[in-house]
Order: structure tokens, then C-alpha cells, then sequence
């Protein structure tokens, strides 16, 4: 029986792994989910290490790198991600195994063959992968545009022109004049792909583009009101624990 922890913030994804690891033939027990880089600290803080995790690169509070830098974690990982052809080459450099997203049982099998193979007697510190991964961030090429449909045609949206991104059933992108598109990425993808200089994901429905921030107001318990332009259609929160980070973003 292999004690898996999995770390991911996105339910659907969450629910897909468990399912898949569930129907495999190897037991496993899963100990714990967690969404947030916050959250995780918490739970290493205050429980035993489990056998393995499972580990989302961008989390809902934060990239999960960060989560090595509060607390030791020294039990074989197997990290998840979007397509991304530089961070894929860190992880093989450093010997960590890692899922393509949308995870399927043939790559979960393989990954935990591999774990039952070398993981187990190979546990390496991941200081080097922390430091490809933080300079990764800072050297990618992000996406400069998407291809949407318009009626019966195609149209070109540059990423510099869109206010903000925000998930209903399906992705929307909103642009300066209000029109909206729905386009085929996940908020957790558009993390990836898109430049953080510029774009913060708010919460687990809207990413923003700083330029679309008309006003941020203070609010109760530490928590920030935004406006956004165009309008948004339900009230926008940065929560007390992400205040920070948000203000740091602001002031680059």
C-alpha cells in the first residue's frame, strides 16, 4: 500500500487522478488533498511524510516550489503540469518524474513503476530543481495571442489586448470593450502561459490583467475589493492571506 498525498487546486484534475489511481492495480491510499501552498505547509508542519506525492507546479495561492523553502520535504515527488518543454527538461536533469496534463492511466502506471523501481531508494534533495524552476519563470516565452471563434470565422486576440480571464462552465476571455470569447484553457494552464508581470490569478474564477484594475479598496478582516473594466459580474475579493503578495505584485 503506497500513502499518496496529492497536492493540486484544481477539483476536476483532483478528481481525475483519484480516480485513475483508484482503478490501477496498485494500492494506494491517499492521505490527504491539498490546494494551496499555505495549506501544505500546514499539513508537513503537522503530519508524518507519506510515500509519495503528487504535485501541481501552480498552486491556488502560489507556484508550489514555495513550499520547499518553509519546510523539508524529503519523500519521492511526481510533479504534474501543462505542457511546458523548459520545465519538462528540469525535471529530467534532476531525475523527478512529472505528468503531462490531462493525466491518463497509462502515464500514472509508468510514473509509479518508475517510483517503485528508484524512487524509493533514490530520494534527492531538490534544491537544484527549486533554483531551474524559479530562473524557468523568469526566462519562459509566455503566450502572445489566442485563436478564438467569432460566429463562422476565426479571429486573432493578442494577449495585451484582453482585461481579464474568469471561469464559469467554460473559460472566457474579456476584452477592454466587454466582448468575451470562451477558449479551450484552464485557468491553471493560463498560469502557466501567461506573463505574471502583468497577470495575477485573483482567485480560483478570474486572472486579471493589471491594466484592467480601475480601483482596489480596503475591506474587512484584510481583504481587498477590486474593480475591474470592464465590469466584472460578481464581486472581487484578494483574501486576507493572499493581500500580500497581491500588493507586491502591484508595486513591481
Amino acid at each position: 500500500m503506497i500513502n499518496v498525498l496529492i497536492i493540486e487546486d484544481e477539483e476536476s484534475a483532483f478528481k481525475n487522478l483519484k480516480r485513475i489511481l483508484f482503478e490501477i492495480n496498485q494500492p494506494t491510499n491517499i492521505i490527504s488533498w491539498l490546494q494551496s501552498v499555505e495549506q501544505s505547509i500546514d499539513w508537513f508542519n503537522t503530519n508524518a511524510s507519506p510515500d509519495l506525492i503528487f504535485l501541481d507546479i501552480h498552486l491556488s495561492d502560489d507556484l508550489s516550489f514555495k513550499i520547499f523553502e518553509a519546510v523539508e520535504v524529503s519523500c519521492p515527488i511526481i510533479f504534474t503540469t501543462a505542457y511546458d518543454e523548459f520545465a519538462i527538461k528540469a525535471f529530467e536533469l534532476n531525475s523527478i518524474d512529472y505528468l503531462l496534463k490531462p493525466i491518463t492511466q497509462k502515464t500514472v502506471e509508468k510514473a509509479l513503476s518508475k517510483y517503485r523501481s528508484s524512487f524509493k531508494t533514490n530520494s534527492k534533495p531538490y534544491d537544484k530543481l527549486i533554483e531551474d524552476l524559479k530562473s524557468i519563470s523568469n526566462t519562459k516565452n509566455y503566450k502572445e495571442r489566442f485563436l478564438v471563434n467569432k460566429g463562422d470565422e476565426l479571429k486573432i486576440i493578442l494577449t495585451s489586448e484582453i482585461s481579464y480571464f474568469y471561469k464559469k462552465d467554460f473559460t472566457y476571455i474579456v476584452l477592454k470593450n466587454g466582448d468575451r470569447y470562451p477558449i479551450k484553457f484552464t485557468l491553471e494552464e493560463l498560469t502557466e502561459l501567461l506573463n505574471s508581470t502583468y497577470f495575477y490569478r485573483i482567485n480560483r474564477q478570474v486572472i486579471t490583467n493589471v491594466k484592467a484594475i480601475s480601483k482596489i479598496s480596503l475591506w474587512f478582516k484584510g481583504k481587498l475589493k477590486l474593480h475591474l473594466i470592464p465590469e466584472y459580474e460578481e464581486t472581487i475579493f484578494v483574501s486576507r492571506e493572499k493581500s500580500t503578495d497581491f500588493k507586491n505584485w502591484m508595486d513591481k
